[in-house]
């Protein structure tokens, strides 16, 4: 074959082969072009959905917080209107302070059983106010001229605080109007004319006899608060202004602290032998923790705090019979179970843990 016509052939050949190339590339661009297209679509697409969920989200929130707010105002409706029907007047809902105590007190009375209803009647009942991370120990300064100061407090431990502070709306509470006095052998009166803890507003009032003023604590004698009582308060003792020499109150309250006690009095508190070596071990194991320097001052004052009846009114009735002359009483003090026997006005320490 002529050299011409190979050479025809494969020009032809070499042609086809480069239409063939070029269409191939044409393709894959045009492949490629499409899969960014739909990649881009994807993201938009993806992008959309997100927002959208997003959106329908933030409505369903809003929807069930007005749903919730509709319920609520239908409720405040309902109630006022059964005090319309029921020929009530509709009144303002009291006004409320909210406080945060400027401390904490540690206290020798662990529980509310053995707790003086006093302050003065156990003189040797020793505490101490540690002031919140808030309250600078300047506060302090100064109180150390004064020999007594005022502590507001506030009766934690009621076992009808929550009905007291009225914590559920929804229902009507009323503050228990009277109550049964010790001193008086379960007679009643009113408890604004008493000092019991079960208040309108839980707060409490105690003088004490200051001891020690620290760098971020006070020391004090003589208190009648419970362990852990959030504190107020503290205000100094002013003699000229606070102590009223005319002052008069009911014949059963006593002209004298020795006259407080009345039927609570005990004529005698006694120690057993084995009753003194049980609280001085126990309070050697646990004197780290103590607010006494020693076991002997610590003795005294357990008999300063069994110094009066600390049963209540029916167990006092039912002791009276000689139904309970055997049985073994407890009190926890300074962290101390002190264990103790009661024949009518006698009481003898057996033991403690």
């Amino acid at each position: 074959m002529p050299t011409v016509t190979w050479m025809r052939v494969a020009l032809v050949a070499l042609g086809a082969g480069m239409r063939d190339l070029v269409t191939r590339m044409k393709r894959r661009d045009v492949r490629e072009e499409a899969r960014k297209r739909d990649w881009s679509l994807e993201q938009r697409l993806r992008v959309a959905t997100e927002q959208r969920a997003a959106e329908r989200a933030g409505r369903t929130r809003a929807e069930r917080a007005l749903r919730e707010a509709e319920l609520e105002l239908e409720r405040v409706r309902a109630s006022r209107g059964a005090m319309t029907a029921t020929g009530e007047e509709e009144e303002e809902d009291d006004e409320a302070y909210s406080f945060a105590p400027l401390g904490v007190f540690a206290s020798v009375f662990n529980q509310r059983l053995g707790t003086p209803r006093q302050p003065s009647l156990v003189p040797l009942a020793r505490g101490r106010v540690v002031l919140s991370p808030r309250v600078p120990a300047s506060a302090l300064e100064g109180l150390e001229e004064f020999t007594h100061c005022w502590i507001v407090y506030v009766f934690h431990e009621n076992t009808d605080l929550a009905r007291t502070l009225g914590s559920n709306a929804n229902k009507k509470t009323t503050v228990r109007g009277k109550i049964r006095v010790p001193k008086l052998n379960g007679e009643k009166r009113g408890c604004l004319a008493t000092r019991t803890p079960h208040r309108p507003c839980p707060v409490g009032l105690s003088l004490v006899e200051i001891v020690r003023v620290n760098d971020k604590s006070l020391d004090v004698a003589g208190a009648d608060l419970l362990d852990g009582s959030p504190v107020l308060d503290i205000k100094p003792y002013v003699p000229c202004a606070e102590c009223l020499p005319n002052a008069r109150a009911p014949d059963w309250v006593g002209l004298d602290i020795d006259d407080w006690d009345g039927p609570l009095k005990i004529e005698k508190v006694s120690v057993s032998e084995a009753g003194a070596t049980a609280v001085s071990c126990t309070w050697e194991s646990k004197k780290h923790n103590s607010l006494y320097h020693s076991a002997e001052e610590f003795l005294e004052f357990v008999k300063q705090a069994l110094g009066r009846d600390l049963r209540s009114y029916h167990q006092r009735l039912k002791g009276e019979s000689g139904a309970t002359e055997d049985e073994e009483w407890r009190v926890t003090l300074d962290g101390i179970v002190i264990s103790y026997k009661q024949s009518g006005k006698n009481v003898e320490v057996v033991g403690a843990r």
